[in-house]
């Protein structure tokens, strides 16, 4: 219907309904194109985690999406026996009505969901409840036949859930972006809570009067708490104790802009942790960070470490490990997360192949996407100083970048060169990777 605006409303409406009787249909030819995927076993082949991952990549959709499409197309496809005898589908009464179009995808999750919920005391009533709930959703939305099947269960199970024994917790400490900052928020054992307090008592007492700013201290105990703690980690820092990740020593990075070392203007880019965390601060705060943590080697080549050494040796440097921390922030491949330390520095043109060890030469990828960059079939270029990823031609969307841990690639188009820093920190310096 091209000319939408020139139908009538009954027309509109039955357009609206024709619609959605296609999707339901396509959605269940979906579900068998998606069986026979995991049948064969394309995604572990092609060198993806699972079937999830595979279809999260060729269809370009969340990974709660995904995986919703395989479980339902192991719920709802027959089975083929070795003996080549075919088995009906688990859920039998679901699989045929969504595959005739009489319910859609939101129904199938929905009654999937509501099946779930069924205790296994009560597992004799599933056929009968799977029955009812397809019966209802042939004429009513995915939220009522939800609430429906709840109250089915409800009636079936009076009592509710059996009361089960309390899991052990175990030790748990997150943070999270709150504001200009990060909230902390955990739980410890009673062993666990006791050494750490122990560790911080030294670090969290009120600064005496007579102290070095001769003034009061005005902290409160969650502050004197907070600011010990931070104490604590500067102190293991600088101890040099926490060993290595990925080969490397445990640092705190920052990118310091050529200009805001000269003017003290603009802002740098603070990384921290494993969790492949960063940040953008002050100038006069990363000036500070970089004298103390004598880390602007890291702006200038690594205190004059070779950056390109050519063929003379095959694994990547200390400098060029720091160097290509900063410039890819972590797995280069589009849409990783992984950070820097967990990562390994793939050569983009092979060493066997007469690859150098050279930043324009050398990417970071996590072990899942550099064994399937190894599985060939995608390939890395390098456009402008970063990696370009090609995938292989059953994936759409063509050629790709990763912006997750480079602000100042959000917005950067295909083939494109990044964007300054400061279009994105509204900083006034440009970004500096490498001498």
């Amino acid at each position: 219907m091209d000319d939408v605006w020139q139908a009538g409303d009954e027309e509109l409406l039955a357009g609206v309904a024709a619609v959605q009787e296609r999707i339901n249909r396509e959605s269940a030819s979906l579900v068998a194109l998606v069986a026979e995927i995991a049948t064969r076993g394309l995604a572990e082949d092609a060198g993806f985690r699972d079937t999830a991952d595979l279809l999260r990549t060729v269809q370009n959709v969340a990974l709660s999406t995904a995986r919703a499409r395989v479980d339902a197309a192991r719920r709802l496809s027959p089975l083929f026996l070795i003996t080549g005898e075919q088995v009906d589908p688990e859920l039998p009464e679901l699989a045929a009505a969504f595959a005739a179009g009489a319910v859609g995808a939101e129904h199938v999750r929905v009654i999937l969901r509501v099946l779930a919920m069924l205790p296994p005391h009560l597992y004799e009533h599933r056929p009968v409840l799977e029955a009812d709930l397809v019966h209802h959703a042939r004429t009513l939305d995915p939220d009522a036949v939800e609430k429906l099947g709840r109250r089915a269960i409800a009636l079936l199970d009076p009592d509710g859930p059996r009361p089960r024994e309390p899991k052990p917790s175990r030790n748990r400490f997150v943070l999270r972006p709150q504001g200009t900052g990060y909230e902390a928020r955990g739980w410890f054992d009673t062993e666990s809570a006791a050494m750490l307090r122990t560790a911080l008592s030294p670090l969290t007492a009120p600064v005496p009067a007579d102290g070095p700013t001769g003034a009061r201290d005005e902290r409160s105990t969650a502050e004197r708490s907070g600011d010990g703690l931070v104490e604590l980690a500067r102190r293991m820092l600088a101890t040099g104790d926490l060993g290595v990740e990925n080969g490397q020593p445990v640092t705190l990075t920052v990118t310091v802009p050529l200009d805001t070392l000269t003017t003290g203007t603009g802002a740098g880019l603070l990384g921290f942790g494993a969790g492949g965390l960063s940040a953008a601060i002050a100038a006069g705060d990363a000036l500070r960070l970089a004298c103390d943590a004598r880390i602007v080697p890291v702006v200038l080549g690594t205190a004059g470490e070779p950056l390109f050494v050519g063929r003379e040796a095959r694994l990547a440097t200390r400098g060029q490990r720091r160097a290509l921390a900063q410039r890819d922030g972590g797995c280069a491949h589009p849409g990783c997360e992984a950070p820097p330390q967990w990562c390994v520095a793939h050569h983009v043109r092979h060493w066997a192949d007469g690859g150098a060890t050279d930043l324009d030469n050398l990417v970071l990828l996590c072990g899942h996407h550099h064994r399937l960059v190894h599985h060939g079939d995608w390939s890395i270029t390098m456009d402008g100083g970063f990696p370009v990823f090609h995938p292989p031609p059953w994936v759409p969307g063509g050629s790709r970048r990763n912006p997750l841990h480079r602000p100042d690639l959000i917005g950067c188009g295909r083939g494109d060169p990044p964007v300054p820093l400061d279009a994105v920190v509204d900083a006034t310096a440009g970004r500096v990777l490498v001498p």
